[in-house]
């Protein structure tokens, strides 16, 4: 009988202890958990860069933050601004660099299970000069630091072809930027039905003038012609394009002026295909791979010949490692997502390598 009292006064005892705890944190949010700063990362988690592991598992937010802070440098890449080139008096864009989240990959630490691998995360570090510094010049170009490429296909006839190429450009993961002539687009509303899927497939639409013809006039005369194409281009395709191409890669300040009035960027070309003299597919391709780098913007045109020797450069560009987007994309200062990975080589297989 003395024992069973016993145990009858251990368990209310018990029970009041675990009512009292249950509402002490009720009352008081986070009794019982860990200090802010003082949390630890599960057992076994190991911070991923290249072929190097850091063990973080079993240490606290704290010591984990202080220890990834130490390798950060070692991530870090300096933004490059954008600049004039001696050459052509073109525009280079600038690149945003990028730094190691610390922030982040702490957090992903933490909320990692036992023995995960944790990848970098990266924050952007803007260029300090940008094109939006440099609104009239000319781009020829896209920064050699970006590991893409952009294809300009340039349309003021050749319909028969365009699906072709599309087709073409989109087996190779490829986007183009496709730039019509106002009089090809004005009063078809084939056309306009053809360039409105083009865009929702993924591929830019651009201006290349009303006219087919070189627009080196006086500046309101250009300013009309462009306007004329961006509201042909908008009808058919719900927005306006920020690209123009000017026909026959000719123009003068006037025209630089009117397109940048208008919100759009005035784009040559690095590399040209000249597919329009029809000399043959090898040639026509062996144009581009010759010389085909990170930055290029090469330009093309719908015919018979294009097609094949598309099929032919975009492999190539591909097995370089280089990507082919839009000229917005390949202008614009952030990184491909591709490319947002650890220094030093790849991480290992079951790494959270992705940006923040």
């Amino acid at each position: 009988m003395q024992y069973l009292r016993l145990a009858l006064i251990i368990g209310l005892v018990a029970v009041f202890s675990l009512g009292l705890a249950l509402g002490l944190s009720l009352m008081i949010p986070g009794l019982g958990r860990p200090e802010p700063g003082y949390e630890r990362i599960p057992e076994g988690v190991m911070f991923v860069h290249g072929d190097t592991s850091v063990p973080l598992g079993g240490l606290t937010r704290y010591e984990a933050t202080g220890l990834v802070e130490d390798l950060a440098p070692s991530f870090t890449v300096l933004p490059q601004d954008a600049y004039l080139d001696r050459a052509t008096r073109g525009v280079v864009p600038g690149l945003e660099g990028r730094g190691l989240d610390v922030a982040a990959v702490i957090e992903k630490a933490l909320a990692s299970e036992r023995g995960g691998l944790v990848g970098p995360s990266y924050c952007p570090v803007p260029a300090a000069v940008t094109l939006s510094d440099f609104p009239e010049a000319p781009v020829y170009r896209g920064n050699p630091g970006k590991k893409a490429v952009a294809v300009i296909l340039n349309v003021a006839w050749g319909d028969e072809y365009l699906d072709g190429l599309l087709t073409i450009a989109e087996k190779a993961g490829a986007r183009l930027t496709v730039c019509p002539a106002g009089t090809w687009l004005d009063g078809d509303e084939e056309r306009a039905t053809w360039l409105a899927a083009a865009s929702s497939r993924g591929h830019e639409i651009g201006n290349h003038g009303y006219y087919n013809r070189p627009m080196t006039y006086n500046a309101e005369q250009i300013t009309r012609e462009i306007e004329r194409t961006s509201d042909l281009i908008e009808a058919a395709c719900g927005s306006r394009p920020v690209i123009f191409a000017p026909p026959m890669g000719e123009f003068n300040q006037g025209t630089l002026t009117a397109a940048a009035a208008l919100g759009c960027r005035t784009v040559i070309w690095s590399l040209d295909t000249v597919d329009w003299r029809r000399e043959g597919v090898d040639v026509i391709s062996r144009r581009v791979t010759s010389r085909v780098g990170p930055g290029d913007i090469i330009l093309c045109h719908p015919t018979e010949q294009t097609g094949p020797a598309m099929e032919q450069f975009l492999r190539v560009i591909r097995e370089k490692g280089l990507a082919v987007v839009t000229v917005s994309e390949l202008l614009s200062p952030e990184v491909l997502a591709e490319e947002d990975g650890p220094p030093g080589g790849n991480a290992p297989e079951g790494a959270d390598s992705a940006g923040g």
